[in-house]
């Protein structure tokens, strides 16, 4: 039987709670800004999860990496090593079957979205967390790939964030 918005958004708050990893329910402020979220939660550092109001069939789970004005600077398409990364970054992403968007302010790449979803139909504890894990490890193999192609790019300042750093189950 299919489960309604307010089950899945029940399910996911409780899958939450049982990491004791701090999290907001971002439901109201996201409809002040925007009709496209029907609900989100905000989990640690970087972690979203949400439903959009097009999607009755799944929830989002998305990692965004934001990085400094400094590091920008290095991103740019013209530089061997950022095209470097970009390959290796999406041969990651697609053995992983997750999702990667690079995130732009005019011309510069300012962060990297990495996300992925659960179907409605398996949304459970063990696929919600399996999910959460698969773009935690995606995410932290980014940010090896970065700092392995740039020398000076440094650690994000969440890298110890709980929400990456470890497996929901471990």
């Amino acid at each position: 039987m299919a489960k309604t918005s307010e089950e899945m958004k029940r399910l996911v708050e409780d899958f939450i709670k049982i990491t004791n990893i701090k999290y907001e329910d971002q439901t109201e402020k996201v409809r002040e800004k925007s009709k496209t979220v029907e609900w989100q939660f905000h989990i640690g550092a970087n972690v979203i999860v949400s439903k959009n109001v097009n999607r009755d069939d799944r929830i989002q789970v998305n990692v965004n990496m934001r990085f400094p004005p400094e590091d920008t600077k290095l991103l740019v398409l013209k530089n061997p090593s950022f095209s470097k990364a970009i390959m290796e970054i999406s041969e990651i992403c697609t053995t992983c079957g997750v999702g990667h968007q690079w995130m732009k302010d005019k011309e510069d790449i300012v962060g990297l979205a990495i996300f992925s979803h659960v179907d409605e139909q398996i949304l459970d504890r063990v696929p919600f967390h399996y999910t959460w894990d698969n773009i935690a490890r995606v995410s932290g193999h980014a940010q090896k790939i970065l700092r392995a192609n740039f020398s000076r790019f440094p650690s994000p300042n969440n890298s110890s964030d709980e929400t990456i750093d470890k497996s929901m189950y471990g």
